[in-house]
């Protein structure tokens, strides 16, 4: 398997801290749209600003349910 793929199936991120587009867009062409989760960096984050980005991130909705909740909820098998 090429290391991109070996990565793509064991690792997951999250955007903590992050509240920019394009490092979001960059993430999830990178590791796929079920390897990425959103995330605040609590207390250095603030969780309105960063709230406030996920909702208006140039993404589908699709693609914002899986970051936001979705990936979470398939990883830890909640």
């Amino acid at each position: 398997m090429l290391p991109s793929a070996i990565i793509k199936r064991n690792f997951v991120i999250t955007t903590s801290g992050v509240c920019d587009a394009r490092a979001l867009a960059e993430a999830i062409a990178a590791l796929g749209e079920d390897n990425v989760m959103f995330s605040v960096d609590y207390p250095y984050q603030d969780t309105q600003t960063a709230a406030a980005f996920i909702e208006s991130a140039p993404i589908s909705e699709v693609v914002r349910a899986k970051v936001c909740y979705g990936n979470a909820v398939q990883l830890m098998g909640l």
